[in-house]
C-alpha cells in the first residue's frame, strides 16, 4: 500500500480523529457519542488482491443497550469504481456475519436481530465520483422487484470536492491532514509547508501533536511527487519540532530542485543552440557540395542528411531549422 494510502487507515484509525471526522461528515447519522462508546475493532474484510486499491476501517459503537457499526471503505484507486454499491453490501455481509458467529446460539433466537451499519466510502482520487450510491440503482428492473432487492445507500466523503476554504474554516488536526492529502490543490508544496507550519505555530500542544502523528504519511507522498526524498524521517513524529525540521528540509529542497531545475533549462538551451548551429551548418555544407556538383550519395555521407532532407535543401524548403 502506498505512503498516502496508509496514513488514511492511520488517521482513521485514531479514535480521535475518527470521532471529528463522524461529527463533520455523519453528524446526521450517528449522534455524537463519548469516546468510551467507540471501538475500533481490529479487523478487514478487503480480499487481500484488492488491498492496493482499498482499505477499510471498522468502529463499533455502544450506547447503553444500543449497538450500531461504521464501516469505512478507502478508495484509493483514481478511477471511479462502478460497483461499489455491490462491493459494499458483501463488505457489509462480511460484517453481519461475523456478529452472527460471535452472537453463537443467541443468533438463533427469534429475538436476536442484526446491527446497524453505517456504510462510508472515503474517496480520495482525483475523478469526479460518479458511481450508483444506492443499490437498487445497480439491479435491473428494480422498481419492478422492489420487495425483493436490498434497499441501502452508502455515505460518499470525497476528498476531491472539498474547499480548503471550508476546510481551513475551523481548523483543527483533521482539517489539517485533510487539507494535505487533498487532490487538484491549486496551491504549490511551498505553500502547503507554509499553511501547515502556520498551523503548528498557533493550534494548542495536544492538538499540534495530533497533527504531528499523522502528518508524514501525507507529506512524504505529495513531496516524493515532486522530487523531494523523504527516507530520512520517521513515519511519525513526537513533537511539533521534528515536524518543523521536516517542513524546513522541504523547502531547502524545493529550492534545490528549483535551481537545478534553472541550471538544467540553461543547458538544455545552450545544447538546443549548438545543434541548431551544426544543423545550419550541414545545410550550407550541403548546398555548397550542390553547387559543386557532388553525387548526392557523398552529400548524404558527408552531412547526415535524409534523402527526404537534401530534397527540401535543393528546393529551398529547408532552411536554418528542424
Amino acid at each position: 500500500m502506498a505512503e498516502k494510502d496508509s496514513a488514511f487507515r492511520r488517521m482513521l484509525g485514531d479514535k480521535e480523529l475518527f470521532l471529528r471526522f463522524a461529527r463533520r461528515y455523519l453528524r446526521r447519522d450517528i449522534p455524537d457519542v463519548d469516546p468510551k462508546d467507540v471501538v475500533l475493532e481490529n479487523t478487514t474484510f478487503i480480499p487481500e488482491d484488492l488491498r492496493e486499491k482499498r482499505s477499510d476501517v471498522v468502529y463499533r459503537i455502544r450506547r447503553g443497550g444500543l449497538e450500531a457499526y461504521v464501516y469505512i471503505l478507502i478508495e484509493h484507486q483514481s478511477r471511479v469504481d462502478f460497483l461499489m454499491p455491490w462491493r459494499m453490501l458483501s463488505y457489509m455481509v462480511k460484517l453481519w456475519e461475523r456478529c452472527v458467529q460471535e452472537a453463537g446460539s443467541a443468533a438463533r433466537r427469534k429475538d436476536f436481530l442484526l446491527p446497524p451499519i453505517v456504510p462510508v466510502v472515503f474517496y480520495e482520487g482525483e475523478d469526479s465520483w460518479t458511481a450508483a450510491r444506492r443499490f437498487a440503482e445497480k439491479v435491473r428492473d428494480s422498481h419492478t422487484f422492489r420487495g425483493y432487492v436490498p434497499e441501502f445507500e452508502y455515505r460518499l466523503v470525497s476528498l476531491r470536492d472539498e474547499d480548503t476554504d471550508d476546510l481551513m474554516a475551523d481548523p483543527d488536526a483533521l482539517s489539517g491532514l485533510l487539507y494535505v492529502a487533498r487532490p487538484l490543490k491549486s496551491e504549490g508544496l511551498d505553500e502547503v509547508v507554509e499553511r501547515v507550519r502556520h498551523l503548528l505555530s498557533v493550534f494548542p500542544d495536544d492538538e499540534a501533536l495530533l497533527l504531528a502523528r499523522h502528518i508524514h504519511g501525507y507529506f512524504s507522498a505529495y513531496a516524493v511527487r515532486e522530487g523531494v526524498d523523504m527516507d530520512a524521517f520517521p513515519e511519525e513524529f513526537s513533537d511539533r519540532e521534528e515536524v518543523d525540521r521536516m517542513l524546513t528540509y522541504i523547502e531547502k529542497e524545493i529550492r534545490r530542485l528549483k535551481t537545478e531545475g534553472r541550471e538544467e533549462g540553461r543547458e538544455e538551451g545552450r545544447e538546443e543552440g549548438r545543434e541548431a548551429g551544426q544543423f545550419e551548418m550541414g545545410i550550407a555544407v550541403a548546398l555548397a557540395m550542390l553547387e559543386n556538383g557532388e553525387p548526392e550519395e557523398k552529400i548524404l555521407l558527408y552531412t547526415g542528411f535524409t534523402p527526404e532532407q537534401l530534397a527540401e535543401i535543393r528546393e529551398g524548403r529547408l532552411r536554418g531549422t528542424e
